[in-house]
């Protein structure tokens, strides 16, 4: 445990002498906001996502596919009050070649906002949207697990960021055959403003939780609870003029322990990650670097992994990535925007080569339609 806590120490003392980075794309893009309206106003919200993935693994971590289709959730919103929201929706997703649509769900939502609070109840704002790094949470899940169901709160205000929330995935009743999945995640980020806003210095801190256990199941099966810790240090720099819209630099702590009664693999483990970001009129070029020692995310992305997702006998005890991103991102008219995006990595124990490839359409116009009284 001393090793890791001084490799820890080293990752943050190195990010606080470094110039400027951060720790993944800035992903507004995909952020899904249901801002509080006139009051007694029932307005149809249309939230359209269509997706290209394609992702060509040379590497035994995981196994390349295409994932290509869209998303559609349109939904209604009363405001009810100056404070209170609630929507009602259907989330519909279609894979091309598919026969049938592999997501059709109902989907509600409360929501409650005052001065910085912000309460959410049923549907959640998840995926990318809960701002945690790739190592911790998959970019992926907008389009294989985008809807989220549970509780969440928010505090967003100039000097502090932070979130803590729920996810619900499954349901056990008395006698089910099946064990109860939920993850729990907090993040808190403190802000420090420098020189008229330009300069941005905060520590992100995060921890997610996931859990498959119960009481009431004949499953029989042992209860599994892994968690993730993240301790970072990030600087933001945004120039008054020039080419350059900001320059973001970021370094992070990574760590797993696994606590369940039949531990897989491994008990604890321990990475760091650090990132060189630019953003310049719509372009976006990112420098990764990633090591890891018997790491592991049962949430995150598989890449970042220490056993292979498509064989649990690849082992990799330690790992070492270094990655090139590129992205460019345009809003093409009203409500519709485009986002392109390509990742090359470099896997430098075993010298093998990962590409990943994206695109994404996203429409979500708002329509007011009348007044209930």
């Amino acid at each position: 445990m001393d090793l890791r806590v001084r490799r820890g120490f080293l990752v943050l003392l190195f990010t606080s002498l470094s110039i400027f980075s951060y720790g993944q794309w800035d992903n507004t893009f995909f952020d899904l906001e249901r801002k509080d309206t006139q009051v007694g106003l029932l307005q149809l919200n249309v939230e359209s996502l269509g997706y290209f993935r394609n992702s060509e693994y040379k590497s035994r971590i995981d196994q390349g596919r295409t994932l290509f289709g869209y998303q559609m959730w349109p939904e209604l919103s009363y405001q009810s009050s100056d404070k209170v929201q609630v929507s009602l929706g259907l989330f519909v997703q279609q894979d091309f070649g598919a026969d049938e649509a592999i997501i059709k769900r109902p989907t509600f939502s409360f929501q409650f906002t005052n001065n910085g609070h912000f309460i959410r109840f049923g549907t959640l704002m998840g995926a990318m949207q809960h701002q945690l790094v790739e190592p911790l949470y998959d970019p992926e899940r907008v389009i294989e697990n985008r809807l989220e169901n549970g509780f969440q709160y928010r505090r967003n205000t100039k000097r502090f960021d932070g979130e803590f929330w729920i996810d619900w995935h499954k349901m056990i009743y008395q006698n089910s055959p099946f064990r109860e999945e939920f993850t729990t995640g907090i993040r808190i980020e403190p802000k420090q403003y420098l020189k008229e806003d330009r300069h941005v210095l905060s520590l992100p801190i995060s921890a997610i939780s996931f859990h498959k256990g119960g009481e009431i199941d004949t499953s029989h099966m042992p209860t599994i609870s892994n968690f993730n810790f993240d301790y970072g240090l990030r600087y933001r720099y945004r120039p008054t003029n020039g080419f350059i819209d900001s320059i973001d630099l970021q370094g992070h702590a990574l760590y797993y322990e696994d606590i369940s009664t039949e531990p897989e693999n491994y008990i604890d483990g321990l990475s760091q990650y650090m990132s060189l970001a630019l953003y310049a009129k719509g372009f976006g070029l990112m420098l990764n670097y990633y090591d890891a020692h018997q790491f592991h995310n049962p949430m995150g992305d598989v890449v970042y992994r220490s056993v292979s997702a498509r064989n649990n006998t690849y082992v990799f005890d330690y790992r070492k990535v270094a990655m090139v991103r590129l992205q460019w991102q345009k809003e093409i008219a009203k409500d519709f925007n485009f986002l392109i995006r390509s990742n090359f990595m470099r896997n430098m124990n075993d010298q093998t080569n990962d590409i990943i490839a994206e695109f994404y359409f996203r429409w979500n116009p708002s329509f007011g339609l009348f007044q209930v009284k």
